[in-house]
């Protein structure tokens, strides 16, 4: 199974962004689809994580006593993609972001407007995780941009998704396991099976 985004997916997106409180049954009259087919490709690629959430997204900048700030990580490469585990789970962290150079990792973090407790922050929670080798910050103090909306995308272009049982990349050929209203993908025939074996229970009784 090719996993892609077609016109009616991108012309979902499309709407969204606009305004995502809009309810199905608005955006279905948009896309000129059914409200069941939206719900449907909504679902869809919420379980892909095209569509991470739907929330509203503040100005920081307008908030009195909170700031932001970039912190510019430098990692032991074996232990990278661990450490980027462990600070996405931080409340104050609200972007994590592995990068090429000599700054393998950078966050942004959000907190009270007071430079001490951002240096309180590096020495708890940053300096001591193992494999970290340096950590420097730099505050924000005026976004000129922001913008949260997605590039032109175009019709018939491959999903980059994560197999549900051994979370390895693909971007094609993915193997589909419906289970109730849920979709799941696989890499392989192998993948998929001893999916079914580990939640066998768990299948059946969703899909009643």
């Amino acid at each position: 199974m090719d996993t892609k985004l077609d016109n009616t997916d991108i012309a979902i997106i499309k709407s969204l962004i606009q305004d995502g409180r809009k309810s199905f049954r608005q955006i279905a009259r948009e896309v000129k689809v059914s409200t069941p087919t939206v719900e449907s490709r909504f679902s869809k690629m919420k379980g892909l994580g095209i569509i991470k959430n739907i929330q509203p997204i503040f100005d920081i900048e307008k908030i009195d006593s909170q700031m932001a700030a970039l912190i510019f990580i430098k990692t032991n490469p074996l232990h990278s993609l661990d450490i980027a585990n462990k600070l996405s789970s931080i409340p104050q962290v609200r972007g994590v972001y592995k990068m090429t150079g000599e700054h393998n990792i950078i966050i942004k973090v959000i907190m009270a407007q007071h430079p001490e407790y951002l240096e309180e922050f590096l020495r708890t929670k940053i300096a001591n995780m193992e494999g970290i080798k340096s950590a420097s910050y730099q505050m924000i103090t005026k976004t000129i941009k922001d913008d949260q909306n997605i590039p032109v995308i175009k019709e018939g272009v491959f999903l980059k998704i994560k197999c549900d049982y051994c979370d390895n990349d693909m971007f094609r050929g993915a193997k589909l396991l419906r289970v109730g209203q849920y979709e799941r993908y696989f890499c392989c025939n192998s993948c998929l099976t001893l999916y079914k074996q580990k939640y066998r229970s768990k299948i059946e009784a969703m899909s009643r």
